[in-house]
């Protein structure tokens, strides 16, 4: 009988490996963009360029700080902000919303930028913004705790409200010309979309 021959075993096959992209953070956001420009975000460690507004885009802006800053203060709420304005919400992500709003009972997260989820965003679509851009800005406010995003879109003259439930976005309503909103965040805030859209 003869003896079995030992195969010998495979050689595993060696993986190549291929350097991955550096994944920025905010320090590094701060150390190569501009200083005080509102021009940049730091989306999933990859710096982005934003173009400056049109004139629609910073009237609809205003009309609606003057609004809900307003409105906060009167009822003593919290701190509104405006971009420029650095929001980190995560170690990769840097944002600067168009408006941003935060509660009393969260001004902590409130230091040289804001460090962490405003209970409250507004962005204001403008020609350069990208559905990839902002596709990925609805899934990193969602997912960090953006309670309520308004998204305004000039354009087609609406205003699209979404409610944070369990860490995702749910439309809450589609507001048009004659509407009305009102913030479920913003204690007694409502608004006529025809008072604010230019």
């Amino acid at each position: 009988m003869s003896a079995l021959t030992a195969i010998p075993p495979q050689k595993k096959a060696k993986m190549l490996k291929f350097p991955q992209p550096k994944l920025l953070t905010f320090k590094d956001y701060e150390r190569l963009t501009p200083p005080d420009s509102g021009n940049y975000e730091l989306h999933n460690g990859k710096i982005i360029f934003i173009a400056s507004p049109l004139a629609s885009h910073q009237t609809f802006a205003f009309q609606l700080t003057l609004r809900i800053g307003n409105h906060i203060m009167a009822k003593k709420l919290g701190t509104l902000l405006f971009a420029p304005m650095d929001v980190i919400l995560t170690p990769n992500d840097t944002v600067q919303p168009d408006l941003l709003f935060i509660t009393n009972e969260r001004q902590h997260i409130i230091d040289r930028q804001v460090k962490g989820a405003p209970d409250f965003i507004v962005e204001i679509l403008s020609e350069s913004n990208k559905p990839k851009e902002m596709s990925y800005k609805k899934y990193i406010y969602e997912t960090t705790g953006v309670r309520e995003y308004w998204v305004v879109n000039i354009e087609k003259q609406i205003i699209t409200q979404y409610q944070n439930i369990e860490g995702e976005f749910f439309p809450h309503k589609i507001a048009q010309r004659d509407d009305t909103l009102t913030s479920f965040v913003i204690d007694g805030f409502q608004i006529a979309v025809n008072d604010v859209l230019p």
